[in-house]
């Protein structure tokens, strides 16, 4: 599916992907923090902004999800990949699925999904239950539900430079960033005091700092694109 993104400035590639029933909008203030050395493209995930929304479960599912953002890398060329949450999740499962694409990652408030199957359960239903105040179809779930352990089982895979931010107050994912960092191999983790889920929206400038970090190190690291 081609999914609707908007590219401002010019300089290495940075592809922001938003979370769960957000849209590209939430990154417009970390793109200013950003300035116009980075060629940044925001994009809209399937149903969510100004892409498309179709009637079917496929699209939403994470392969097919991956499928759409290797459409748009093709467009930007190698890139450090922001996302947030959802985002965040599918840069990881990108990563370890399509090693040597992405030049580096930015974790906003995001986690590498369960291993524990109540855990998993717990979540998948929170979705289910939160559907009905969101004005998504209702197939869009697909997208932000957990079938498998496969990214947090891989996490070992991802030996580009990450960047780990969360807010102190996000209960759901400091816990999550903990594991992270611990188990990746080129890692530098922020927590935010008193920052929530949505730092997009209250600590862009964090955000931009840390994205910088990361861009210096893949431009740091031998081999990598």
């Amino acid at each position: 599916m081609q999914l609707h993104t908007t590219t401002t400035g010019t300089g290495p590639a940075v592809v922001l992907v938003h979370g769960f029933a957000d849209d590209s909008s939430v990154w417009a203030t970390t793109v200013e923090a950003l300035g116009s050395g980075c060629a940044c493209t925001t994009v809209d995930l399937p149903a969510h902004g100004r892409s498309p929304a179709p009637d079917d479960r496929a699209p939403y599912e994470r392969e097919a999800l991956l499928a759409s953002i290797d459409a748009v890398l093709a467009e930007t060329g190698p890139a450090v990949y922001v996302g947030h949450s959802l985002g965040g999740y599918l840069g990881l499962a990108h990563c370890i699925t399509r090693p040597g694409v992405l030049r580096g990652l930015v974790l906003v408030a995001a986690g590498p999904g369960f291993r524990d199957a109540a855990a998993m359960q717990d979540w998948n239903d929170q979705v289910h239950l939160t559907m009905p105040r969101l004005d998504l179809p209702k197939v869009a779930a697909a997208a932000s539900l957990h079938t498998d352990s496969m990214v947090i089982d891989r996490l070992s895979e991802v030996t580009i430079p990450v960047g780990l931010i969360v807010g102190s107050r996000d209960r759901a994912f400091v816990g999550a960033n903990d594991y992270m960092e611990r188990k990746l191999a080129d890692v530098r983790r922020r927590t935010v005091e008193n920052g929530r889920h949505r730092l997009m929206r209250t600590h862009p400038a964090e955000i931009a700092v840390l994205v910088r970090e990361v861009l210096s190190a893949a431009d740091s690291a031998p081999g990598r694109p």
